[in-house]
């Protein structure tokens, strides 16, 4: 349903609505009881009833619409979407979320294959996607810069020391291969010649085949760099000093759902929003929703980890058409296609617009 030219949240569709039905059935009513005096304890019965519905139409719970979220990475780049569960937010807007580890691009294929409704990943899994063909696209951000380091085992003292030796990503495709690749030509080593570059699985495995010695070094990110700095390995480089605008942290989802289901991604994207606002704004709130969703309890590598992102999170959850071009860039040698695509056909930002335009997001940040 559309009024006033934008599409409307599930809020404003249900109180909406609330307001008609519980009208016309008043309406209804009151005309069954002129007609018949006999029916006037039917009629007030059925009134008492419609008003009890009315008011559980104004309660989220049990009109919610239920959607699953895949969130790509244990990592702290993920908390938006966290904090909006977790804040409350999304209950807010009549939503019932269950999310799902799906770690890096295997949430991107999960989204396609339609086993999720929307997902947490990264701008170089979802262009991927989209260059092979995939109806995707992405509707907010909340991280648009890449971040993260290199961390190598002790004995690795300089990236030349990695010559002949292995290096760990979480997956083919991901971010983290994206920043491999970026260290690796800054130091003049070659893929697979030089460095030989492993598939982990996750984020808190590099570490783990770090610490076991299977591997000699790998990327990192809060609060996984933290428990590599506590493991005594070296940082060989900080891909975050770079200042590269990349998308990184996005949701995505088809744009057939999108299509049929828009008022619950509006609705998502507003509680997106003020999880971000959260984060901002509550440290220890923070800290404790990273607890529950990294299965970290050290507190000092929570405090590193709110530390380093509060900062750098988007205020307004607008992706980075700069840095969804640096990622085509990137891959227009082995796609060519990527030379030839316009980053604007990979978001669709009209949502975004809608909620900028209602002064929401102003309000939002007002104090």
């Amino acid at each position: 349903m559309s009024l006033y030219g934008h599409s409307q949240t599930l809020l404003e569709i249900r109180q909406y609505s609330g307001l008609t039905n519980f009208s016309r059935r008043k309406a209804s009513s009151i005309s069954g009881r002129r007609r018949n005096w006999f029916f006037f304890t039917k009629s007030l019965t059925t009134g008492f009833s419609v008003a009890l519905l009315s008011l559980t139409i104004f309660s989220g719970d049990v009109f919610a619409e239920s959607i699953k979220l895949g969130y790509a990475a244990l990592s702290a780049t993920q908390v938006a979407a966290w904090m909006a569960k977790e804040g409350g937010y999304l209950s807010k807007y009549g939503i019932e979320a269950e999310y799902i580890y799906i770690p890096a691009v295997a949430a991107t294929q999960a989204l396609i294959a339609g086993e999720i409704q929307l997902a947490q990943v990264t701008g170089v899994s979802t262009s991927g996607a989209i260059l092979a063909g995939a109806d995707v696209r992405i509707v907010a951000s909340s991280l648009n810069r890449i971040v993260g380091s290199i961390y190598a085992r002790p004995e690795i003292k300089t990236p030349e020391d990695l010559k002949g030796k292995k290096l760990g990503i979480s997956r083919f495709g991901a971010l983290s291969e994206t920043a491999v690749g970026i260290f690796l030509e800054r130091h003049g080593l070659k893929r697979g010649t030089d460095v030989a570059i492993l598939q982990l699985g996750g984020l808190p495995e590099i570490i783990t085949a770090m610490e076991k010695g299977s591997i000699e070094a790998g990327f990192a990110s809060p609060p996984n760099s933290s428990r590599a700095k506590r493991l005594g390995m070296r940082e060989l480089f900080d891909v975050d000093t770079l200042g590269i605008e990349l998308q990184q942290t996005c949701i995505t989802v088809t744009t057939r759902y999108l299509r049929e289901h828009r008022p619950v991604v509006k609705s998502f994207v507003q509680a997106y929003a003020e999880g971000l606002h959260r984060f901002a704004t509550d440290r220890e709130f923070s800290i404790r929703v990273m607890k529950k969703y990294l299965r970290v309890d050290e507190k000092e590598m929570l405090d590193d980890a709110y530390t380093f992102f509060s900062p750098r999170l988007q205020k307004i959850p607008y992706p980075t058409l700069k840095g969804i071009k640096f990622i085509l860039d990137g891959m227009a040698e082995s796609q060519p296609r990527a030379r030839n695509v316009a980053p604007e056909s990979f978001v669709d930002l009209s949502l975004l617009q809608e909620i900028d335009q209602s002064g929401f997001f102003k309000q939002l940040w007002k104090n």
